[in-house]
């Protein structure tokens, strides 16, 4: 996710005016209302709570400097998502105006807290640490939930430090508590909270660093170098407590020590499995074409394949490979005989959306099964798929990922966003999808509610008792989502719609921005 353009100079806080009065704080909502992509969560597809806030600048920009002066409060929900292993990410889902007064306000300070650490060049930094460093043995290791557990108070020493702007760091301080209720934990997903998360973590990072330490840093994942075991022992032993000073715990799962050695081999298996691959389908796909020359003498000549098409079929060899691994073995062993093949599904899925065959419905769901973060590529896939080759049916991929017994928010959320882009409806499996998208909109969630009355409008299912339920029950979260539904669904009764229309100016946009799109495409 991007970051919002940079604000006008501010003037240093607490500066006098003309008149010798002390200058007000600014903080520059409309910026940042005016670049929506700067508050979409990431890893989450383009909510429609947000979407057709599109042309609402000035609206959102008001309201986001009411919640900033403490005038209104932060609507907001939070929602279950996946992580790597069983269990679950808590993900706040504020409203849209509010993620624009936490992004805004994060912004105003932002040259004074210090680089931030998701750098493209970072990441290449920490990824190749191993390899530049000489040391013996290397060490790992992450923080448990590290977000989750930010003391709002400690957080807050470390911007006054950083900031001098008591002011920001206050207002900062009030919006963080009514989203967390606990004192603790930055809202996920965002940009203005990674680079909150920096400053909290480098005291860490700098600590070691004085205790003659090599580390190098990417978020809450450490690398530090060392000449021996027992060197290694001293790193994890300091960074416990130094965790411990800021309330944060390390990961007994993620610290590892291990030879330089061994990771620089691991590495090389890891390539030379996916070279190895490379080459059988290159061989594979070589081809041999026979010539007759000027003087009518048959020469042969070998043809080599392209980098596609040579990396289509790498692909296509491994998913089809990693399915087979998988599925002969119980559930609970199958971690153990990926190996290398986990790193590369999502690349795979990725590469083969323009492959003109198209990956069974049973490989997609045994890879969305087996790893659930990776339902946003499959869902992606599926999409594009649709677009490309509308010959194609989209729909038992769909209905066999919606009929899934494991469905978090999160899953429901790209699953509604993919039947909203899927356009094509001609198949048998049209109608249960459909009538798994009315479940949804019942969902306790309300931002699941309002993605699944989006995809129900989309597709001329949503109900006029339907939506004023919905309307009934939604809050400042939600409600000009569902008048951006009501101005896509047909026959909506025009009492209605002015009684939604006429209950706010978001309302009112919202519901323009979806005419003004269907008067576009017409």
């Amino acid at each position: 996710m991007g970051v919002a353009s940079r604000t006008a100079p501010q003037k240093p806080h607490g500066g006098p005016n003309k008149k010798g009065a002390p200058m007000a704080y600014r903080i520059d909502t409309i910026s940042v209302a005016k670049e929506l992509d700067s508050v979409k969560l990431e890893h989450l597809p383009g909510l429609i709570v947000d979407e057709c806030l599109t042309d609402c600048a000035k609206e959102l920009s008001a309201t986001a400097d009411m919640i900033l002066s403490g005038a209104m409060t932060l609507p907001h929900e939070t929602l279950a998502m996946p992580k790597k292993k069983f269990e679950p990410r808590p993900v706040i889902v504020a409203s849209t105006a509010a993620r624009v007064a936490y992004t805004a306000l994060v912004n105003s300070v932002s040259d004074s807290l210090g680089p931030k650490s998701r750098e493209e060049e970072n990441w290449q930094k920490h990824e190749s640490f191993t390899a530049r460093n000489e040391s013996n043995y290397i060490v790992r290791f992450d923080i448990v939930s590290f977000y989750e557990y930010i003391d709002h108070d400690v957080l807050s020493q470390q911007l006054l430090t950083h900031t001098l702007n008591p002011e920001a760091v206050q207002k900062l301080g009030r919006v963080l508590n009514s989203m967390t209720k606990t004192g603790r934990g930055l809202p996920q997903l965002l940009s203005a909270s990674d680079h909150l998360s920096d400053v909290y973590i480098s005291t860490l990072e700098r600590r070691l660093a004085r205790d003659g330490y090599p580390t190098v840093r990417y978020a809450d994942d450490f690398t530090a170098a060392c000449p021996d075991w027992e060197t290694a022992n001293v790193i994890i032993e300091r960074a416990a407590e130094y965790a411990r000073d800021l309330g944060l715990v390390l990961s007994s799962e993620k610290t590892v020590i291990k030879k330089r050695s061994t990771i620089i081999a691991e590495a090389e298996a890891g390539a030379r499995f996916i070279n190895d691959y490379i080459e059988t389908a290159k061989s594979a796909l070589m081809v041999e074409v026979f010539l007759w020359s000027r003087y009518g003498e048959m020469a042969k000549e070998s043809q080599t394949p392209d980098d596609k098409e040579a990396m289509e079929a790498t692909m296509w060899s491994l998913v089809h490979d990693w399915y087979k691994r998988v599925t002969e073995v119980e559930p609970e062993d199958s971690f153990h005989v990926e190996g290398h093949y986990r790193p590369l599904l999502r690349k795979a899925i990725g590469l083969l959306r323009g492959c003109e065959e198209r990956i069974p419905e049973d490989i997609l769901h045994e890879i969305v099964f087996k790893h659930p973060l990776f339902l946003d590529s499959v869902c992606g896939y599926v999409t594009a798929r649709a677009e490309t080759y509308p010959r194609e049916d989209p729909w038992k991929a769909i209905h066999k990922l919606s009929a899934m017994g494991r469905q978090s928010p999160w899953a429901k959320l790209w699953l509604l966003d993919t039947v909203a882009r899927t356009n094509v409806r001609n198949s048998w499996s049209y109608l249960p999808v459909l009538d798994w998208v009315d479940q949804q909109v019942g969902d306790r969630h309300e931002v699941v509610r309002a993605q699944a009355a989006w995809a129900a409008s989309c597709h001329g299912r949503l109900s006029e008792g339907n939506l004023t339920k919905l309307y009934t029950h939604a809050s400042p979260l939600s409600q000009h989502a569902l008048a951006a539904c009501m101005a896509k669904q047909e026959g909506i009764g025009k009492g209605i719609i002015q009684s939604i229309k006429q209950d706010g100016p978001m309302n009112r946009k919202a519901f323009d921005w979806v005419q003004n799109k269907e008067n576009s495409t017409s």
